[in-house]
């Protein structure tokens, strides 16, 4: 009898393990450009709100300050009327929503600044509005910890979730890129050294722990498309523009050790936005998602816009949209790629995912 009651009893326990509601991490980045929430946050707000057992990680460029005319302009938020709406548009969408939120900073919220204290002046205005707008919603998970990394630093600051089976690590990339500039200060180039180290360490820790690891950031390491080259020689040329080149020495830098760590851990996912595009690629065992479409298009056309999406391989142009990524378990998860409009775009990670 004890036998029976034994197995009953294992077998109930594997089965309510087998059916353990995922956690949904959703991946949204560039949302800045709108004053009220456009298509992409209302879809995205709509899924928050059916799914609280999840994280929202926006990944950088919050806010966009308006250009002038015909002249872009490389700042982000400054406090002015324009850049508190674009930042609230996003904050709105939480309203309800019981998971936990993060943002991440990228070149627009650094202000694209080669000098680092007046970039760094622009960064600690939106992480205070943000900190201070979401510490008054009462439904969140994480109202006092929303803006990662903190302090203008590099990070890398993880938070573990779902019963600790999900880590995600915020990056700060703007800051590793801008070591490439003139007149570093000497002890950042400690830090850098004590970040990549620190890194490791996480994911070594984390990877042994059997969690599902997510790190976040602005600025791609791996991409098909756009951003790949500067055209210009001279590393300084047009520096605010050049920084957000592949080839850029800092940034080319960067992209080789973090993607050698990153190849350390399969199974890791690096997600980021910046491109303007969707995107998923999975390389010697590294998740590759770039979701940059959140208010903004690079509107491409020839071969590389109509590329089909399949399992492990997508290359989304002229698309706005978010990215899900459903953790059943360190073994097995699933990613979604989301239309404006909330309609389901792919699966990619099954076979004709995309039909």
């Amino acid at each position: 009898m004890r036998k029976i009651v034994l197995f009953v009893f294992l077998f109930v326990s594997v089965l309510a393990i087998a059916q353990q509601p995922e956690y949904k991490v959703f991946l949204v980045g560039d949302a800045g450009e709108d004053e009220l929430p456009g298509e992409v946050l209302d879809s995205l707000h709509s899924k928050l709100l059916a799914n609280p057992n999840s994280a929202v990680v926006f990944m950088g460029d919050n806010s966009y300050k308006d250009k002038l005319g015909f002249i872009p302009s490389f700042r982000g938020f400054d406090s002015t009327k324009v850049t508190r709406e674009h930042i609230l548009s996003q904050l709105e969408i939480m309203e309800g929503y019981k998971g936990s939120v993060y943002f991440v900073p990228g070149n627009h919220d650094w202000w694209n600044s080669a000098n680092y204290k007046r970039g760094k002046h622009g960064l600690k205005m939106e992480e205070s509005f943000v900190e201070v707008n979401l510490k008054k919603n009462k439904t969140i998970a994480n109202p006092d910890s929303t803006f990662l990394p903190r302090d203008g630093m590099p990070g890398p600051t993880s938070v573990e979730l779902d019963n600790k089976r999900v880590r995600i690590v915020c990056i700060d990339t703007y800051w590793l890129i801008s070591l490439g500039y003139r007149r570093v200060a000497p002890e950042r180039f400690d830090i850098e050294k004590k970040f990549y180290h620190d890194l490791d360490s996480t994911l070594a820790y984390a990877t042994a722990q059997g969690q599902t690891v997510f790190v976040v950031a602005h600025h791609p390491v791996y991409s098909d498309g756009l951003k790949k080259t500067n055209g210009w020689k001279h590393p300084y040329f047009i520096m605010r523009y050049k920084q957000n080149r592949r080839d850029f020495p800092s940034y080319k830098a960067m992209i080789d050790k973090l993607t050698a760590m990153f190849e350390k851990y399969p199974g890791v996912y690096f997600a980021s936005g910046h491109l303007h595009a969707m995107q998923y690629h999975v390389i010697n065992g590294v998740h590759y998602i770039i979701s940059g479409a959140g208010s903004k298009l690079h509107n491409m056309s020839g071969p590389e816009a109509i590329k089909p999406c399949e399992m492990n391989n997508c290359n989304l142009w002229n698309e706005k949209g978010f990215f899900e990524v459903d953790v059943y378990s360190k073994d097995h998860q699933e990613v979604i790629m989301y239309h404006a409009d909330g309609r389901k775009s792919c699966n990619l990670s099954q076979p004709g995912g995309c039909k």
